[in-house]
Parts: structure tokens; sequence; C-alpha cells
């Protein structure tokens, strides 16, 4: 199932989009892809980041950081005001990290099991 997302994600697409990896000595430490969306509601064209990855033993080093910096400069060079994410509620220490970067709710998905 997270394959298939993470294909999907990663699909060929008419909207600009681009992934940069981060390394040290040849050895990737994570990876961003960030495209753009219309937003549903105002039609601007934003920037979106659908995948963040980075490995356990990179996390605390700044490779996060950075990525984002390079999704920002990405999205702005394009004209985007804004940049989304979606993050999962119970994870806090991406909520954290998120928040940290200037990252703010704007809307809540809500989800009961039935």
């Amino acid at each position: 199932m997270q394959d298939d997302y993470i294909s999907e994600m990663l699909a060929e697409t008419s909207q600009p989009n681009t992934t940069f990896i981060a390394e040290s000595n040849n050895v990737q430490l994570g990876f961003i892809h960030v495209r753009t969306h219309k937003d549903d509601i105002s039609g601007e064209t934003c920037g979106t980041i659908p995948l963040l990855a980075v490995l356990p033993e990179s996390q605390g080093l700044g490779v996060g950081k950075v990525l984002i910096e390079y999704a920002e400069k990405w999205a702005k060079d394009l004209g985007c005001r804004l940049l989304h994410l979606e993050v999962f509620a119970n994870n806090k220490n991406a909520k954290g990290f998120y928040k940290n970067l200037g990252f703010q709710p704007e809307t809540v998905h809500m989800i009961k099991p039935i």
C-alpha cells in the first residue's frame, strides 16, 4: 500500500515537480519531492510537499531543514506564495519539526472509524 502511494506521488504529471536528494560522501541521507497544485478554494498555484523522508540516523542533523529550504526556493521561483504539506496528527516529532520551520495548521481533517 505504501509503495502504491509513493508511486502515485512520483508519477509523471504535467504539473511542475522535482525531487531533491540530500547526500554526504555518496550516501543518501534523505529526499523531498515537491510539486505545484491549484488550491481548491482560491485557485492559486501553491507548492506542495507530498513526500519528505530522512534516514533515522540522519534526523536531527539539519537534513530535513535543508531539504525544506530547497523546496521553498523551488516553489518561490515558480511564483508560489504558499507551501503546503500534510502530516499525521499523531506524529508529534514531525509536527514540531514543521512548526519550528514556520508551518501552521490551516485545516484539520477529522476521521472516525465506523
